[in-house]
């Protein structure tokens, strides 16, 4: 069963709408997806609704893209977000008192508000889809057989054409079971990268942020 476990939605900065996500990851053979909205659930909540409306046959996985005081990590399986701001390994514990996980995700990509090592965590994404040249999703993999971490894909889709071109091969029959098969490695990574024409938008936006906050700060100094 193939889950897309990192899919952002225009309740964050991803281009389209939920239903249009959901409609795309049907037509594309996905078991299930997690909308990972930045710092919020709302898409999360938006999809089960319309999962319930439309009868269709999808699992999703509640979570969201919460932003530490390190970078990003991937929460699923929560009814709540762990505040932003806090270290990975307090988001992290946050996660399980509620019985859901974390994943690390692009932990080493320099544009992507990557962590930069692989904390206290649940599973790593070892294949991000828009990683162009494939060199921090090998430095990811050799991280996560390291620390004998689960591992998982993702496609950091922002938009509905892109979702699934990073699957995680689960057996689970619900959300629940789809986590304890993460949380228990119990994983296969397939994937293909996304065409550049959908992320490099992202990228020199990301560069420019970078920029800026660097003029800024020297301005102060």
């Amino acid at each position: 069963m193939k889950f897309d476990l990192h899919v952002h939605s225009n309740c964050s900065d991803g281009r389209d709408e939920v239903r249009t996500i959901l409609r795309a990851a049907a037509r594309r053979g996905l078991a299930g997806l997690s909308i990972t909205d930045h710092d919020t659930l709302q898409g999360s909540l938006k999809a089960l609704k319309i999962i319930r409306e439309e009868k269709l046959d999808l699992i999703l996985i509640p979570g969201g893209e919460v932003t530490t005081d390190e970078g990003h990590l991937l929460v699923l399986g929560v009814q709540e977000l762990p505040p932003r701001g806090r270290s990975p390994e307090e988001t992290a514990e946050m996660a399980r008192e509620q019985g859901g996980i974390t994943i690390v995700p692009h932990p080493y990509h320099p544009f992507r508000h990557a962590i930069g090592r692989i904390p206290d965590c649940d599973a790593v994404e070892v294949y991000n889809s828009k990683h162009l040249f494939g060199i921090a999703n090998a430095r990811a993999r050799r991280g996560a057989k390291k620390r004998q971490l689960p591992m998982v894909a993702g496609s950091d889709s922002h938009f509905a054409a892109t979702v699934g071109l990073g699957v995680t091969e689960i057996e689970a029959a619900d959300a629940e079971e789809a986590v304890a098969a993460i949380r228990a490695g119990h994983t296969r990574v397939v994937g293909k990268r996304t065409p550049p024409r959908f992320f490099i938008g992202n990228t020199v936006q990301s560069i420019y942020t970078i920029v800026r906050k660097g003029v800024r700060r020297g301005r102060k100094v």
